[in-house]
């Protein structure tokens, strides 16, 4: 298996300031064996062994800078021992790469020149490492223009799996700066010169004051690397294995830590993140902050709109506290498929003096096939919110950015369906005052397992009548799908919808024959995991079709009663888990579609609820809460309340003219003689409608009808 092991910021040598872990109140007189950052991390790459004795010797290690401290000597010896000790472990020096951090650049020499890379350069590319193109020493710059790059020795490393590339970000770390339009060094010095025997220690001071450590990459070195791709024969567009660049500097924040200096950040970092996605880089590493963090980085072009993709980049920032038992440093695997790799990172620990190996975490896999993917800003595929309400609110912003009114292949997914029985509150008006009984009545309908509307052909099919009849209780098969198979995850609890012998052909319906039958609601799929150390059923619902404005709500409400129904007959009753809904087809309509049987007709599978409506106007008296509302309701959807147009019921308001008038043989009434009148006038308007394509004249009649009905139900219930 292919691997990588990522150092950095060692900081080797002589034992600088924070280096060292012991509480010295007392100081041993000769003590050799001091518990340092430099000691846990030398010990900690010692006792690899194991790790390379199960993974085999890393393919490649990167250090990404700060090998000493202060750039001293003996650091950079410390460093060549260091590769001399652990030749066992490491691979050859061709395959290590390391960049120059600030503290491996020596401060009081000016960029771009051999003698600020003096120390670094001996200890690490005079050994044969691989080392970023240098300013000055690699390539130079003439008026303007790039003259050479030098090409002897090596600058990348580069298999059958990967491409590293270091970057050097160092060279004008510790520059003396001017302000401009202010005194130059030389202005300050005559000014200072009077001051005689104190004139040196405030020039010190001066310097101190014009000394900085910016973190930058030349455009110089920028415009080389395109060079050194193309001496190289590399291709600048990404050819299969994974692109790693180098670099000391961070590019974004890794803590929340405040850190109070001048250019804290790479200056040109804009320049160098647009360079990262031109090259096509796949992971960034680097250090200089001790601070370990793994996070992928957005990039886009500067002249792409909003709308435009961005590109993931994977930065991993080296950890760099060397305790024993802190992160210490990480391995790098690239698994799977080349042409979809996955990268598990491996923290190891600083090792402890009586332990015989590092230890190291399980790791997390981060999928970088997803850097070469299109991060989505305008087509958005997946939808996923805390709540029904929360998912609804982002399905509707998605389609209201740019009055889209179908989309394809939308995924929603809720983690806590808990309130899937309750409308979202920013669902439409015109269905009434009181929307969750509207949902819970249309749910209840969808839901039957036999309806008189289905069996005498007025409406084609329910859910219901599928899901408990047509094909056997397939809910009560999911149950037992998931109670005898052992695994958890199984995914045997189906619940079809569609029968393939009905596609193309319903020969219950000779109407139908050509159309087939084919319900939007297609497949639900029911699955126990475990979550968190519980055990939840997750729920799937597929739709080949479906209207997410209105109908999305009921369709999960249905989803959530299913998952009820199903998880209450389980062993060990799970938790109500996700519910996801796919939309191979998603649709937003302005009004309800016209799967929303009319109320009127819902009402004749409710017959106990129909009766009670005309209890209501015959015995006012006695007129409960749930017949009036159910009158408020009925008269809206027959007006046309959130429809393109009034609905035109097929059974429902027959039912209702035939109870009145056996009602009405009981008690008579002024009252309930006019609701009478007014349900057969209404009743007369849908015979004269019945099969033509209504027309404004055809509006405008049903709806007087509806009114003058209105007018005597209110008279009746007053």
């Amino acid at each position: 298996m292919t691997w990588i092991l990522h150092l950095s910021d060692a900081h080797l040598g002589d034992v600088s300031p924070g280096q060292t872990w012991t509480d010295e109140k007392v100081v041993f007189a000769g003590q050799r064996d001091l518990e340092t950052s430099q000691s846990v991390f030398s010990r900690t790459l010692d006792r690899l062994d194991d790790y390379v004795s199960e993974h085999g010797r890393p393919d490649a290690v990167v250090v990404s800078g700060d090998l000493t401290y202060k750039s001293r000597d003996s650091g950079f010896d410390a460093f060549v021992e260091l590769l001399t000790a652990s030749r066992k472990i490491l691979p050859a020096h061709k395959r290590i790469v390391v960049v120059p951090g600030n503290h491996d650049v020596v401060w009081d020499e000016l960029p771009a020149t051999e003698a600020r890379y003096a120390g670094f350069l001996k200890a690490t590319r005079a050994r044969g490492c691989a080392t970023p193109i240098i300013d000055g020493i690699d390539f130079n710059i003439t008026s303007s223009r790039l003259r050479r790059v030098a090409t002897k020795n090596p600058h990348v490393v580069e298999t059958d799996e990967f491409l590293i590339v270091p970057i050097n970000s160092s060279n004008f770390c510790g520059i003396f700066v001017d302000l401009t339009g202010g005194w130059k060094k030389t202005l300050w010095e005559k000014k200072l010169k009077p001051l005689g025997a104190g004139y040196a220690e405030v020039i010190e001071q001066l310097d101190r004051l014009r000394q900085h450590d910016i973190a930058r990459v030349s455009q110089a070195q920028i415009e080389a690397l395109a060079s050194l791709f193309d001496k190289l024969k590399l291709p600048r567009q990404h050819d299969g294995r994974v692109r790693i660049a180098v670099i000391h500097h961070q590019l974004l924040p890794v803590s929340t830590r405040e850190e109070r200096k001048t250019f804290e950040a790479l200056t040109n970092l804009g320049l160098i993140r647009q360079t990262l996605r031109e090259f096509e880089f796949d992971i960034v590493l680097h250090g200089h902050k001790h601070e370990e963090a793994v996070y992928w980085d957005y990039v886009r072009r500067d002249s792409d709109s909003i709308d435009e993709p961005a590109r993931r980049l994977l930065v991993i920032a080296a950890p760099g506290e060397f305790k024993a038992g802190s992160p210490a440093m990480r391995a790098l695997h690239l698994e799977g498929n080349p042409r979809a790799r996955n990268l598990k990172v491996v923290t190891i620990r600083g090792a402890a003096p009586q332990t015989r190996s590092a230890a190291h975490d399980e790791g997390v896999v981060v999928p970088l096939w997803l850097g070469a993917m299109d991060v989505e800003s305008k087509e958005r595929s997946l939808i996923r919110g805390a709540s029904s309400s929360s998912v609804y609110a982002r399905v509707r912003a998605l389609f209201e950015e740019n009055a889209q009114t179908e989309m394809r292949n939308l995924v929603c997914q809720i983690d806590d369906p808990s309130g899937a029985s309750e409308l979202p509150a920013d669902f439409p008006g015109g269905i009434g005052d009181d929307p969750d009984a509207w949902l819970s009545d249309l749910v209840e309908w969808w839901q039957l397992d036999r309806s008189e509307l289905v069996d005498r052909h007025i409406v084609l099919y329910n859910h219901g009548e599928r899901i408990y009849r047509r094909f056997g209780d397939q809910v009560e098969r999911a149950i037992h799908a998931l109670n005898v198979v052992p695994r958890t995850n199984s995914s045997r609890a189906l619940i079809a919808l569609i029968d393939p012998r009905e596609t193309g052909l319903y020969e219950r319906d000779p109407r139908e024959r050509e159309r087939g039958s084919y319900p939007a609601f297609a497949l639900a799929e029911f699955v126990i995991t475990n979550r968190g150390g519980r055990r939840e059923l997750d729920c799937f619902g597929y739709f080949r079709k479906q209207e997410m404005q209105y109908w999305w709500p009921i369709n999960v409400a249905e989803l959530a009663l299913l998952q009820e129904k199903v998880g209450k007959g389980l062993h060990r009753e799970p938790r109500p888990g996700r519910i996801v809904t796919f939309s191979a087809v998603a649709l937003w309509e302005e009004t309800l579609p016209g799967v929303a049987v009319p109320e009127i007709d819902r009402l004749v599978d409710l017959p106990t609820r129909l009766e009670a409506m005309v209890s209501a106007v015959v015995f006012p008296a006695a007129v409960g809460e749930e017949a009036r509302g159910d009158w408020v309701r009925v008269l809206s959807d027959l007006y046309g309340e959130g429809r393109k147009e009034p609905p035109q019921p097929k059974l429902g308001h027959l039912r209702l003219q035939q109870e009145l008038e056996r009602y009405r043989k009981l008690a008579e009434s002024p009252e309930a003689s006019a609701v009478a009148r007014r349900v057969d006038e209404l009743c007369n308007c849908y015979e004269a409608l019945k099969q033509k394509p209504l027309n404004t004249a055809g509006i405008t009649m049903i709806q007087r009808a509806v009114d003058k009905l209105e007018r005597a139900v209110a008279g009746a219930l007053s």
